[in-house]
């Protein structure tokens, strides 16, 4: 690859015959060179062409670099700026590898974008080629030789809407629907996986919004898109992916590549080992997305093992692996892991009391307190003790502080996290028992002259009062807090009933049993058990993550730490590395540049949260029910095409305007609309304070969540399974939380 000697400029403007060739501008510039040559609308830009670049590899395999390379990187980098002077500029890479059929490359070249100056220009291009050799090229494909690199260097765009668009996998050989992306503003946050969009499906006879929590484009645009999709598809003979800007009305295309992903709903979901895992218990409902690196190897793995050393310590269920698997990033559960039926049947022998006390548990719940509970409930309150003691050591902040001494107390706080949980488990479950042992004999004694649900007598509203700023969204470190997303964390409860609503029903429960002459000790002491242990359930629920906002902060500095020493371009990254590569690179005096690697990891990531895991993999062991409580039976959540059946687990019916929520920092939620969600997590409390209905994929009646949609007395409807599925964004639907049913076309007649 030799510099053509003709050649009146070093740098290659989109419009120059010569940047239609991949050797010269690479294939991403080319790609665009050529849809500009075809009267496509694409950005304008000009390239640094790949010869410079292969010049400098050469120079530097052999030890001559006598400044040569850097000599015409100067005079390309003098026209470029001569050009834009004053502009900020998006310089991104463009390898002659890079945009193939095959294989995008998505994420692990590097780009950068609000670039101003020479010498900032300079330095991205420098770091655009350095990326040309990283390690993880090898996923792909095993190169002889490095692939040289030209670089794409752009004026930046202010549009008014921004996002991306491909051709879906066609059915029956025809190439027509399109699924479109859309943000407002610029699209790189999109991109980078760090915010949710407007989704739309265009078909040749319709466009579909699926979700538009942005309201970026109309149809009339998202059908515009599509079409230039399309029009980029023929022209390529591919399936396209395109990025897009609209700017005063006008699509800019800023990308196109041929599409290399594999559609979502054709990912293979196979089952970690033996036995059954299930996205919807012990941690899986706090975790409602894929989880980032960091959490996945530091956080996971030591709060697993705690979990499991402590269950077997108090229980004799030994399950020597982690319970645990993560599949596409998704989080997976097995109380009993490979070992299935047989853990269980030892530690029922080898701690025959606290097997006892929790079968006759399911009966007789107050034997369970007496026995079991009442120990772990002081387990729970000298942990949370512990804790406080341990972020009370840090109120002053982590600047005065050695990296290995923030390390060293993050340790510790997930130690203690981990030793919380089997106890928060224990009477989160003897809560839950308390709650089945009072409905069976609600549905046995009251039920036949009262049409009320059960779950109104455990009505507590003064509890929906306080909502905590450290309510999260996910455990995932990666998300903040409420407390950091929104001022408006202590919402007043929207009630739909009278704030005695509990004591009325009591009220009539007693009337009702004078009547049939039925002594009311059962049905006292069954409520009184019912009502403290949910109080107790909620009271440890809250205290969960109340060290998250102060882990998250010590995170912060770890990570400002690794970019000042150059290994992350941004503190918030950290995430995206492992607990061994934060390690490493705390340890080394000057360690590797990770930003190619974050990038891909981030690319990734956001492709993991377009995708419809499934509630469980696998086959439950025949023993588990006596364990959990409950039968682990997947319903499909659907009766009908038009009716969705899960569990009501707050009574009430109403109509709204459907709002998916994926995180609540990006929720638009008027008053009256109806929540959809994958997950009831705390975070969202203000929100189902506000909304007029919650349907959710996961829960359960006893679920944190599900208790204060019953506090706020909103209409509630859990294990759905595919409500957020099934459902698009502005559809009008009725939550029935009394029959546990979501209609899918409007109110009832």
């Amino acid at each position: 690859m030799d510099r053509p000697s003709a050649a009146p400029r070093t740098a290659v403007a989109l419009t120059d015959d010569r940047a239609t060739d991949p050797r010269v501008t690479g294939r991403k510039a080319a790609m665009l060179a050529q849809l500009l040559k075809s009267g496509f609308p694409c950005a304008g830009g000009m390239v640094i062409p790949a010869w410079i670049h292969h010049h400098r590899q050469g120079r530097a395999k052999t030890g001559s670099d006598d400044g040569a390379s850097l000599a015409d990187l100067q005079r390309a980098l003098d026209e470029i700026t001569d050009v834009y002077r004053t502009d900020l500029l998006a310089v991104r890479s463009s390898s002659t590898a890079e945009d193939m059929a095959e294989a995008s490359y998505a994420g692990l070249y590097t780009s950068a974008l609000d670039v101003g100056g020479a010498e900032a220009l300079r330095a991205a291009v420098l770091k655009c080629w350095a990326s040309a050799g990283h390690a993880a090229l090898s996923q792909y494909k095993t190169f002889t030789e490095l692939p040289p690199m030209a670089v794409l260097v752009q004026r930046m765009l202010e549009p008014d809407a921004a996002g991306a668009a491909f051709v879906t996998n066609p059915e029956g050989g025809a190439t027509t629907a399109v699924s479109v992306s859309a943000v407002r503003g610029r699209g790189d946050r999109l991109m980078q996986g760090e915010t949710t969009a407007d989704e739309w499906t265009v078909t040749i006879s319709a466009a579909t919004c699926v979700r538009k929590p942005y309201d970026a484009i109309t149809s009339d645009q998202a059908v515009a898109i599509a079409d230039l999709t399309r029009q980029v598809s023929a022209r390529l003979s591919c399936r396209a992916e395109i990025e897009w800007a609209l700017l005063d009305g006008r699509i800019t295309l800023l990308q196109a590549r041929p599409t290399t992903a594999v559609d979502k709903h054709a990912v293979a979901w196979p089952t970690p080992t033996r036995g059954e895992w299930r996205r919807d218990i012990r941690l899986g409902e706090w975790l409602p997305e894929p989880v980032t690196p960091l959490f996945a190897t530091w956080f996971l793995p030591t709060v697993d093992l705690r979990f499991r050393r402590a269950q077997w310590q108090h229980s004799g269920v030994l399950v020597p692996k982690p319970s645990y698997r993560l599949v596409h990033g998704w989080y997976y559960h097995s109380p009993l892991g490979e070992r299935r039926s047989a853990a269980l049947l030892e530690g029922m022998l080898t701690h025959p009391v606290f097997a006892s006390a929790m079968l006759a548990g399911r009966r007789w719940p107050s034997i369970t307190n007496r026995i079991v509970i009442s120990k772990e409930t002081a387990a729970l309150e000298n942990n949370t003790l512990s804790r406080r003691a341990l972020l009370g050591s840090v109120a002053t902040g982590f600047n005065g502080m050695s990296e290995q001494s923030v390390v060293s107390f993050i340790n510790r706080a997930i130690e203690l996290v981990g030793d919380y949980l089997w106890p928060m488990f224990l009477v989160g479950g003897s809560a839950w028992r308390a709650e089945q042992a009072l409905a069976r004999y609600y549905r046995k004694t009251l039920l036949p002259d009262l049409e009320e649900p059960y779950y109104g007598l455990l009505v507590d509203r003064t509890q929906a009062k306080h909502v905590a700023r450290h309510s999260v969204s996910t455990l995932d470190w990666y998300r903040p807090t409420l407390g950091e997303v929104s001022d408006d964390f202590r919402p007043e409860p929207r009630s739909l009933a009278d704030n005695d609503d509990a004591d009325r029903l009591k009220e009539l429960c007693l009337s009702v049993l004078a009547r049939h002459k039925t002594a009311p000790q059962s049905f006292n002491r069954l409520l009184a058990l019912a009502r403290g242990t949910a109080r107790l359930r909620q009271r440890h629920t809250d205290n969960l993550t109340e060290p998250w906002p102060i882990l998250r902060q010590a995170l912060h500095r770890l990570g400002t730490v690794l970019t000042e020493k150059g290994v992350l371009d941004h503190a918030e990254h950290v995430h995206f590395l492992t607990y061994q590569e934060l390690s490493a690179a705390l340890a080394q005096r000057s360690p590797a540049d990770r930003q190619e690697q974050i990038a891909h990891r981030t690319s990734a990531w956001a492709q993991q949260r377009t995708l419809r895991p499934p509630l469980s993999l696998g086959t439950a062991a025949c023993l588990l029910p006596l364990l959990l409580g409950r039968p682990l039976v997947e319903a499909d959540g659907r009766t009908s095409d038009d009716v969705l059946e899960g569990i009501g687990v707050s009574p009430g019916v109403a109509t709204g305007r459907a709002r998916l929520v994926d995180h609540p920092a990006h929720a638009e939620v008027a008053a009256g609309d109806v929540l959809v969600v994958r997950s009831l997590v705390p975070a969202l409390a203000p929100l189902i304070a506000r909304a007029g209905a919650v349907a959710a994929d996961m829960g359960s009646v006893a679920a944190h969540m599900s208790v204060i949609a019953r506090e706020y007395g909103v209409p509630a409807v859990v294990a759905l399974h595919s409500v957020t599925q099934a459902v698009r964004d502005g559809d009008v639907i009725t939550v029935d939380g009394t029959t546990g049913r979501v209609h899918r076309r409007g109110p009832l007649l």
